[in-house]
């Protein structure tokens, strides 16, 4: 199942990106190691007690985030102790020993690396690739699990690469248009809506109006 989840994701995490250079390339949209990490703590830590039987682990793949939950809330933990070092309470205790040994059917990896490993892990991935930290939810009876897509705050400015692009995202400040970029940056429109479309697809800008309507732009909320 987790060999399943990996490959459903490398054709599903694959948009095509266009940077504002001009450049293209294929990037995944939610890093690959977190996504592994999550699906098997939650086939690992899913409730198998009788009364979850007919309840299943759910993915669901939204255009602005992607949500797993599992049967059975966390045992023995609360949600503000999960990823600290050593802290770990398995529900399942002799299929996560069983899962240290098995390695997955691609590249060879254990289902399990390490006892307490794997939040760590999803958090390390996301901050590597500039993205907003997992939110953790316990309901009880189900966990959930949301990875948001976008740019982290603290990383927006520094995600935005080249000089033009830069200058317009600096110009943004409150609400402005394009005859106010045009101002303020020197840059023709026709390269400034190339740019303002760029920090749009990848939700760093806010923008409202259009269809014959005042256009203006604004960054995106943080």
């Amino acid at each position: 199942m987790l060999a399943g989840a990996i490959a459903w994701a490398r054709t599903t995490f694959t948009p095509v990106i266009v940077s504002v250079d001009g450049a293209v390339r294929d990037d995944f949209e939610y890093p690959l190691d977190a996504w592994s990490e999550l699906v098997s703590n939650s086939l690992v830590h899913r409730d198998l007690a009788e009364w979850s039987r007919g309840y299943a682990i759910e993915v669901r793949h939204y255009p602005d985030k992607l949500v797993i939950a599992n049967p059975g809330g966390l045992l023995g933990i609360s949600v503000d102790r999960l990823g600290q070092e050593g802290v770990t309470s398995p529900r399942n205790a002799q299929l996560l020993q069983i899962c240290q040994y098995v390695a997955t059917r691609d590249d060879g990896s254990r289902v399990v690396e390490a006892l307490a490993s794997g939040i760590p892990t999803v958090t390390a991935s996301l901050a590597r690739a500039g993205m907003p930290p997992a939110e953790w939810l316990d309901e009880g009876i189900r966990f959930t699990v949301i990875l948001r897509r976008g740019v982290a705050p603290s990383t927006r400015r520094t995600a935005i690469t080249g000089p033009s692009a830069r200058a317009v995202w600096d110009a943004i400040e409150g609400t402005v248009t394009i005859n106010d970029l045009v101002t303020a940056t020197g840059l023709e429109r026709a390269n400034l809506r190339r740019i303002l479309r760029d920090l749009r697809d990848r939700k760093l800008i806010a923008v409202q109006g259009g269809q014959g309507k005042r256009t203006t732009y604004r960054r995106a909320l943080e």
